[in-house]
């Protein structure tokens, strides 16, 4: 049984004990909690080009079949080296015991990365990663002051900028409740300093929090709702006001990971209504209407192969950064396409 403190999360991620080889992040920052997962299997995976050491599964796919888990998790690379078994846990199937196998019978070259939402204290998965001896349970909370001191030194070394000490205490207060958004807000403050030396409260009035957080949202609500023109329209603003074109992408991301969790419920008996206000509580109540709207134009398998073409075009416009813009608004695009055809 290992308990890893939350100061502690990042440090035991980034050195991995040979010893625990199921890993459970789960909590309220759905962002942090994709950011780490992302992060761990990098850390385990190292240099390898191998393009079947990475296995994604949904656990639907597990829950139907329990030894699928354990079979994936002992398999050896085709290769050689490590693997990484990254499971999306959404919806209500329980997938304990596939977990409890692989945990009967550890792998010795892989590690099984289970990326799940809030899960209270003494229930289903983190009861069992909580108790077993080779699993660790990591929770994702909202990050504090000093969390976000960290995130933000850590953008603004690799924009060779300084932060004004009033300018960094108003980003402060405006950041927090999602990890990969607060990241996404700092690489935009930055990359509208560049070439400035030094970013002053004026910037993070101009940036964070303005206008452009509400283009996002609108780009990505037209996608999923099959509204082409609508994203086209949000998606031209927005490059044309500065912004990088992968903050969008992560906001679909998040957004269509959302989607998922609560269609993936919804599916197994929970009312949608139910879901929503569990998994999407915290949202503003004018998008609540627009997801009811949304989730009527997706199944749990389309939102799986969507959230597959984000992450291959988050991917694609890192490797290709010259043409990052057109990768995006492609994937946007054959996303919004996705949405009409069901529609």
């Amino acid at each position: 049984m290992v308990q890893i403190k939350p100061q502690d999360a990042d440090r035991f991620l980034s050195r991995p004990d040979p010893g625990i080889r199921v890993v459970l992040l789960h909590g309220s920052d759905t962002g942090l909690i994709s950011e780490r997962a992302a992060a761990f299997a990098k850390t385990v995976l190292g240099q390898s080009d191998d393009p079947f050491a990475l296995v994604k599964l949904d656990s639907a796919e597990i829950a139907s079949d329990t030894g699928r888990l354990a079979d994936e998790a002992n398999t050896i690379a085709l290769f050689g080296g490590t693997r990484a078994i990254w499971v999306k846990v959404a919806g209500n199937r329980p997938i304990q015991a596939a977990v409890e196998a692989v945990l009967a019978n550890p792998p010795q070259d892989a590690w099984v990365i289970l990326e799940a939402g809030d899960i209270k204290k003494g229930v289903g998965l983190r009861k069992v990663c909580e108790n077993a001896r080779g699993a660790a349970a990591i929770a994702c909370y909202a990050d504090n002051d000093a969390a976000l001191d960290r995130l933000i030194d850590s953008e603004l070394q690799l924009a060779g900028l300084r932060m004004e000490p009033d300018a960094r205490q108003m980003l402060r207060g405006l950041l927090g409740a999602d990890r990969l958004a607060s990241r996404s807000e700092v690489a935009k403050l930055c990359l509208y300093a560049l070439g400035q030396g030094s970013i002053d409260a004026d910037a993070v009035r101009a940036v964070v929090g303005d206008a452009g957080a509400s283009a996002t949202d609108e780009a990505v609500d037209a996608a999923a709702l099959g509204d082409a023109t609508g994203l086209d329209k949000a998606f031209r603003r927005i490059l044309g006001s500065g912004t990088a074109a992968f903050v969008v992408a992560n906001a679909a991301l998040r957004h269509f990971q959302l989607l998922h969790r609560i269609r993936a419920a919804a599916d197994e008996g929970m009312p949608q209504s139910t879901a929503i206000e569990r998994y999407a509580g915290g949202i503003f109540f004018q998008r609540k209407g627009k997801l009811e709207q949304q989730l009527r134009s997706w199944s749990t398998e389309r939102l799986q192969q969507a959230l597959e073409r984000l992450d291959r075009a988050i991917l694609d416009s890192r490797l290709k950064a010259s043409i990052a813009d057109e990768v995006i608004g492609q994937a946007l695009l054959a996303i919004a396409m996705m949405a009409r055809a069901r529609r």
